[in-house]
Order: C-alpha cells, then structure tokens, then sequence
C-alpha cells in the first residue's frame, strides 16, 4: 500500500562518521523519511613516514555527493514538493585539519587526527599555551589540529605563507555552498579555540608565533544559517539551490542531541558492558585528564560525554546461563536488597573514579544465586546514581535533578528501568531507538531555519517509547541503601565523596 508524501517540514543530517557518510532525513515531527550512507572510496594514503596519516579531502565530499544523490532520489515520491527541503547540516570529528588556498582549493593532502608527526610541538603550545590549556581544561596532544599547523610552518615554510587552514567538516559545508570560511566552536577546539571567550586566542600569533588567526574560519555557533547550497553544488548533488546551509558541530554532540536530553541536569545513558553518560551543564566542567569531554552548546551551554567500566557486563559475565528473564523476575521480587555490590565485572574503573585495581563485590557475600542478582540489579542503579552524583558537582548543579534518558539493549527492561527511576530519584525516559549523529545533525538545521530554540527542536522532534516515575514507596529506601553503597565504597578505598 502506498503512502501518501509528506506535506511536512524536511531537513537533511549529513554525518561525516570515520569509514563513511551518513545522510538522513528527517521531518519536523521527527519521521525519518530516508537514510542513505556512501563509503569513502579510500580511508587513506599509504604511511610513508612513521607517524603519519593522510587523505584527499576530495575523498569526503565525494562520498558526501554520492550519498545525498540517493538520498535525493529514493525521496521524491516522499514529499510533496522539493520546497519542503528547509534546511541541511553537517557534523563531523574535530581532528582532522585540511590545508587549502584562499579559493578553498587543497594544497596538499589533508593531515587525519590519527597522524602523530608533531610531537615536538605540541612541547611548545603547553608551554607557551599554559594559561589556555589551564582555562579550558586539557593539553594539547599531537593529533590535535593546532599542533599539525605548527609542524607544517616549522617543516614546510613556503607552502606555510600561503596556506589557510579548516577541518574535515569545514571543508565539506565549503563544498556546499561556495566558500570554505566558517567552523563551529567544538570543531574548533583542538585547533587553539577559547572556547570561553569564542575567539582564536591571540597567543597563537603572539606567543606561538603562527601567524595563523587570519587564516583559520570564523568562528560561529552550532544550529546558525551560514549560507546557501550553490548553484555548482545542486548540479553536483540534486540538492535544489538555495536551501539552507545550518552551521553543524561535532559527532559526539549531533548524537547526544538525538537522544532527547534539552536541559541542564538532563543526563542520556546507555548502559552496555559498561555506562556511557552525556549531559548538560551551564558550565566549562574541569576534571582529571581524560575522564571528560566537553564541548559547546548554544547559549553558553556545554555538552560534556564520559565512560565508566561498569555497566550491565555483569550480567553475562556472572550469569552466563542465559537466564536473564527467569532469574530477574526472582530478583525483582528481592528489591530492594540489604546486599550492596559493586557490579564491576571488569579489573579497574575510569569514572567517576580512576583505579587500575578496582574489583567488583556483593557484601555480605553470598551463595544465593537470585540474591546476587538481585544485588547487582540495585548496584548498577547505585552506581549510576553515583555517577550523577560526582557531574552534577563538577557542573554545580547541587539540587538541580534533570531526567534520565536512556537507550542501549538494556533499556528495553521495564522492571529494570522502573528500578533505576526508584534508585536515581529521577524521571527515566526510555527513547524509541538510538537515533545517530545524522539524526541530530537533521535537528540542527531545524533549529537553525526552523525552531527558536534547543529545547523546541528536541521536543518536537524526539520520541519516547515509555516514561518511568521514581516510586515515592521505594525512593526514601534506596536513598538509605545508597549512603550505605557510598560509605562500602570508601572503606574499599575505591571513592570519596569529601
């Protein structure tokens, strides 16, 4: 049976993801209309030299034209009319740095943030780059961007005085609409971004010497109009001319806005092996190296990501009798539990503290199978509320509870994502699917042409399977149960909370 077009809004999501392109289509209401992908015709130029690793640029936009091509074609008998096409946005990864002439046309092959060549420099830019790195929050390193322009002056200084300088995405969106001259915030930190002050800090020319603030994009926020598809482009892609060019950002942050979280306190968790939580928070948050990533948001906002070892591994690392179902439906029945464990079922932790030699426990120790479980069952939630616990500090958030968004396998658990609700003391949403990064880089160019703000574009656009409430019966329970997980936790010498 056929389906009659859309009338509605349309906008195009286009992720540049490390192997292939991404295209999606999405209505205003959040109705994917077409997913497309083409593979880079080749990942990368044969290593000559230790260290290093580089592509064509012209590699990335010809995947990009082949896929929007079918895109184009497999959603014309979808819409009405091609003028329902309001809008097209691109995120991408921020390592990669291209070299191009002031027309954007490549001077040499573009350097991948796997290319570790300039380890010399990077001595230099922490050194004289002391006071940014400090307020910013992390060390430049050899594969960022910034490092690989102050080996391209040192070792290659002719092609130096005419170059100019843009990132993998940079170089795509030029490709669209005509000129490469803009990046995006994120994009842009790891080429020497202050991202709190929103400009290319002078100490680049000053102190480094580089020279190079003139000849790097302006800088402008995610979700801002920066153009128009051109004329060159249309006839290269099928896009019609004139639609729209909305400013994208980085993978990592077009996928967290496809998960539904809009505000700050907002959290979106998967849980895996291990737990991958991503906010919001109205702060620049500062934590040990490489336990955060944080990057920018409209409205001094930021989006910060991190990883914990400890997850649902537990489940098939300890029951591996294939049992879930019969034995949950036991557990549940135990909860809440005076067991406390700590359900790491991997030697070591990474957040929301670092130890090499953390080892997941059940006190008191016991044989009872469905005990265990059921004690595992509550110290994943006991955990994760933890782990809220220790961001919602860094981002001085004391007493402001966002909700839970939540997607992985494990999410489909409806006893299980009740629980975690009733532990968490917060609404947990359950999200229809996992929708990637060209899905919410569709939402950035909504935002941009089409919804007045962050919070509009995820409410009209993302959709929620289920939504679970903390049970007010158990919520007082499990706070208890918690300053006694807490209290475990320190006497193992695993965390503090002073």
């Amino acid at each position: 049976m056929s389906t009659a077009p859309t009338k509605a809004a349309v906008f195009i999501g286009v992720h540049l993801a490390p192997e292939r392109v991404n295209v999606a289509v999405v209505t205003e209401d959040g109705t994917i209309l077409v997913e497309t992908n083409a593979p880079y015709a080749v990942l990368h130029n044969p290593i000559t030299v230790k260290g290093r690793l580089e592509i064509n640029p012209e590699v990335w936009w010809d995947a990009t034209r082949l896929a929007i091509g079918q895109m184009i074609n497999q959603l014309r008998p979808k819409v009405a009319s091609p003028a329902q096409l309001k809008g097209i946005c691109v995120c991408g990864d921020p390592g990669s740095l291209v070299i191009i002439d002031k027309r954007g046309t490549p001077l040499i092959p573009a350097i991948l943030p796997e290319d570790t060549r300039a380890t010399e420099q990077v001595v230099s830019l922490n050194y004289l780059g002391l006071e940014h790195c400090s307020k910013i929050g992390f060390k430049f390193k050899p594969e960022h961007a910034i490092a690989k322009i102050a080996w391209i002056k040192e070792n290659l200084p002719e092609l130096y005085e005419t170059a100019y300088f843009a990132h993998q995405t940079d170089f795509v969106v030029g490709m669209l609409k005509g000129e490469t001259d803009v990046t995006e915030y994120s994009l842009a930190m790891f080429t020497g971004c202050d991202l709190l002050d929103e400009c290319w800090p002078d100490w680049l020319d000053y102190d480094m010497h580089l020279s190079v603030r003139e000849r790097l994009p302006r800088l402008v926020p995610l979700g801002r109009p920066i153009g128009k598809v051109s004329t060159k482009a249309s006839s290269l892609t099928g896009l019609p001319a004139g639609i729209p060019v909305v400013m994208g950002t980085t993978s990592d942050t077009a996928s967290f806005l496809a998960s539904g979280a809009r505000r700050p306190g907002d959290f979106y968790t998967i849980l895996h092996d291990g737990t991958s939580i991503s906010g919001i928070s109205p702060k620049l948050m500062h934590a040990p190296a490489g336990q955060i990533r944080v990057f920018k948001l409209p409205n001094r906002t930021w989006f910060f990501t991190t990883e914990s070892r400890t997850g649902a591994g537990w489940v098939n690392a300890w029951f591996p009798d294939g049992t879930f179902a019969e034995i949950e439906t036991q557990a549940q029945a135990l909860l809440p539990s005076d067991y406390l464990a700590y359900p790491n079922a991997k030697k070591g932790e990474s957040f929301p503290f670092n130890s090499g030699g953390a080892e997941g426990f059940i006190s008191p120790a016991t044989d009872n199978r469905v005990v265990q479980f059921a004690s595992c069952l509550q110290g994943t939630g006991l955990f994760e509320r933890l782990c809220y616990q220790k961001l919602d500090r860094l981002a001085e958030q004391r007493g402001t509870h966002g909700d839970i968004y939540s997607g992985g396998p494990w999410s489909a658990c409806d006893s299980w994502m009740q629980c975690r609700a009733d532990i968490t003391g917060r609404v947990n949403r359950r999200m229809v699917g996992m929708a990637g990064a060209a899905f919410g880089a569709a939402m950035m160019a909504a935002l941009g042409v089409h919804f007045p703000s962050l919070e509009d574009t995820a409410e009209a656009m993302i959709r929620v399977d289920k939504v679970f409430f903390p049970n007010p019966d158990r919520v007082g329970i499990y706070s208890d149960r918690y300053a006694s997980f807490l209290q475990l936790m320190e006497e193992q010498g695993y965390y503090t909370d002073k």
